[in-house]
């Protein structure tokens, strides 16, 4: 009995302490764990699937344009998505937004973070994703700035995400 006390007292130590780290969810909104890729704007976090709130990233097979020739930002914007979670490392941590989008009805949106970073934010910053303002207006300074410097599908014409989806194909 008395190691049965012992373990549950350790369970709950060791649970606060992750809690207090962000490593376990605070709310039943959220999920934590590693994330897997599922398209460029799109996360699995603990056997969940999330699309970033606020933003929309080109589709994996999607071409931009640059000096008037096509390269595959979509292609790029993956690896770009790679490397954030490569270079944080660590735990995810999703929680789930109030958003309804009338072209993906079953979609479930939310911000994720990784080491205290918006991923987001990360993938808008980097040029590889563009704000939603009809979502959030959270990540237009940060669209801004990518269109400014020049970087990522801000380097020349490109189809947004969401009119490249309407297109038959």
């Amino acid at each position: 009995m008395i190691g049965a006390v012992r373990i549950a007292l350790l369970l709950v130590v060791v649970s606060s302490a992750a809690l207090a780290q962000g490593v376990g969810p605070a709310d039943d909104k959220a999920a934590v764990g590693n994330a897997r890729i599922v398209d460029n704007d799109i996360l699995e976090v603990g056997g969940q699937r999330f699309h970033l709130f606020g933003i929309d990233a080109p589709e994996q097979e999607q071409s931009c344009f640059l000096n008037g020739r096509p390269w595959t930002c979509g292609a790029v914007a993956y690896r770009e998505m790679e490397k954030i979670l490569f270079e944080e490392g660590g735990q995810v941590v999703c929680t789930l937004r109030d958003a309804i989008d009338t072209k993906r009805p079953a979609a479930r949106f939310a911000t994720c973070v990784i080491n205290g970073k918006d991923i987001a934010d990360l993938m808008v910053r980097r040029g590889m994703a563009a704000a939603q303002p009809a979502q959030s207006k959270d990540y237009l300074e940060a669209e801004k700035a990518a269109e400014r410097a020049g970087i990522g599908i801000w380097q020349g014409p490109f189809i947004p995400p969401w009119e490249y989806r309407e297109r038959p194909r």
